[in-house]
């Protein structure tokens, strides 16, 4: 190797994607100009892998002289060199190293650490890694990171962690995960720490796809969604807010199942994924990768994802308002209106409304008070034990009704009663609750024989529907009120 060659070397090595650009650009455009002068020169491999090394850098500087200067040099030298190899009659070598990276990508950035290192010596290097036709893979695949669609030719091998990504979320948001879910989400939560083009477009993409069942309520740790809010505002910045040149049905038509879009946006993420939608783009079904990697598209997504998921905080980790239902659950005069009030404790009609009514009764008998007439607070805090053991309660109202559910157990009194027989069971315990409150407008339900309405009113019954209620709720979301509790204290 030459001094001239060693000397380049060196300062290749200096350029990091941290390197400033003052700095950087001069190294990187001499290495453009003297590989784009001679793209299948003596020197052409050495070259091509310079650049290749020096790509995380040039992630960084997007539409920038630098960055169009690396990709036309890496095609000019793929070309040349696949060139250089048919006019050999071939090279010998059944594969070639750079095929291995792209079945073991993870992203972009990281990818990119996996070829040739220029500091070793050229006689160190295995036959196929230093064959012209490699040099040209790697081009070619360090072209298509820094300008998704740039270059022809590379394999479509998706990786088999994106496989597994793949079908993973898919069962998830199918609604029949294989696992925990929430370890699913959380692997795609927040974008990497370096960002390609394509890389930044697949995370989007796959945050709007999982932002729905993210938002469902069947994640109950709310550490998740705050992630993801966190993750999608810190790449709002990389999207900036304005118009593009592309017209009506030129972005992607993402597909209506969440399944397909993350695996569009899985694909994204990989240089042979990116070859897949690339495929589907030529065949006339999907849009092309400039359209995928459009930031005015992007930023639209990203904005709607942050926005569902921030509204699916404040829906189930937070307060809601319930003074709205005063007029739906009270009469005129003060007393419950009862018969809408218990169909809305029954599960599976409506769970926003039936969670919402839970914590207006339970909101209701706190300020009742002890004072408050006895047989309203009776069937209010039945009917607030029962939404907590029957209900399928967000966090943000099963903490506030386990609040309260705790205050009224420690007023309750204890001690036994006359019903050795127990307290019975019954599918229809609402209706039998609304007949106790106003037995002349709701009568009683012919389910249930044998469960006597009048153990309703016992201290011990209520006392055990108050303890199960506490329970439940403590089960439910033990994580979450332990992590609750250790932040406060």
């Amino acid at each position: 190797m030459s001094s001239i060659m060693t000397e380049l070397i060196e300062k290749w090595l200096d350029v990091t994607a941290e390197s400033a650009p003052e700095e950087a650009d001069p190294v990187v455009l001499e290495c453009a100009r003297l590989l784009a002068a001679e793209p299948d020169g003596e020197q052409a491999v050495l070259l091509a892998f310079g650049l290749v090394g020096m790509a995380q850098y040039v992630l960084g500087r997007r539409g920038t002289a630098v960055e169009r200067a690396v990709v036309d040099a890496l095609g000019a030298a793929a070309a040349a060199l696949d060139e250089r190899v048919l006019r050999a009659g071939g090279c010998g070598h059944e594969l070639h190293p750079y095929t291995d990276s792209l079945e073991e990508w993870d992203t972009d950035a990281d990818g990119l650490f996996t070829a040739p290192d220029v500091e070793i010596p050229l006689d160190e290097w295995d036959e196929a890694e230093i064959c012209p036709r490699n040099a040209a893979g790697w081009a070619r695949t360090a072209a298509d990171v820094i300008l998704p669609g740039s270059a022809d030719g590379i394999p479509g091998i998706v990786p088999e962690d994106h496989q597994r990504h793949i079908r993973s979320l898919g069962s998830v948001l199918n609604d029949y995960p294989n696992g925990d879910p929430f370890w699913d989400l959380d692997l795609h939560a927040v974008p990497p720490a370096r960002l390609s083009r394509a890389a930044l477009a697949g995370y989007v993409v796959v945050a709007h796809a999982n932002c729905w069942y993210a938002g469902s309520g069947r994640i109950r740790q709310r550490s998740l969604l705050d992630d993801m809010i966190e993750g999608l505002e810190s790449v709002l910045p990389l999207l900036p807010d304005g118009a593009c040149a592309h017209g009506d049905g030129e972005h992607p038509a993402l597909r209506s199942g969440g399944e397909e879009q993350a695996s569009e946006g899985i694909h994204l993420q990989s240089p042979g994924g990116r070859t897949l939608l690339r495929e589907e783009h030529a065949d006339g079904y999907g849009a092309s990768l400039e359209a995928w990697t459009c930031t005015t598209f992007l930023r639209a997504l990203a904005v709607e994802a942050r926005d569902h998921l921030r509204e699916a905080v404040d829906r189930l980790f937070g307060t809601r308002e319930t003074a709205h239902l005063d007029r739906v659950y009270l009469r005129p005069d003060g007393r419950l209106d009862i018969e809408p009030l218990s169909e809305r404790h029954v599960p599976f009609k409506d769970e926003t409304a039936s969670e919402e009514a839970a914590l207006w009764a339970a909101r209701r008998y706190e300020r009742l008070g002890p004072d408050g007439p006895a047989l309203d607070r009776t069937v209010l805090l039945l009917l607030m034990g029962t939404a907590a053991d029957s209900l399928d309660l967000s966090y943000g109202i099963a903490r506030e009704i386990l609040g309260i559910l705790r205050t009224a157990a420690a007023t309750l009194p204890g001690g036994a009663c006359d019903h050795t027989d127990g307290h019975g069971r019954t599918s229809d315990r609402s209706a039998h609750i609304a007949h106790l409150y106003d037995p002349d407008a709701c009568p009683a339900p012919a389910s249930g024989q044998g469960f006597r309405s009048e153990v309703l009113t016992c201290p011990v019954h209520l006392a055990e529907t108050v303890t199960k209620g506490i329970a439940e709720i403590e089960e439910q979301f033990e994580e979450e009120l332990e992590a609750e509790e250790q932040r406060a204290g």
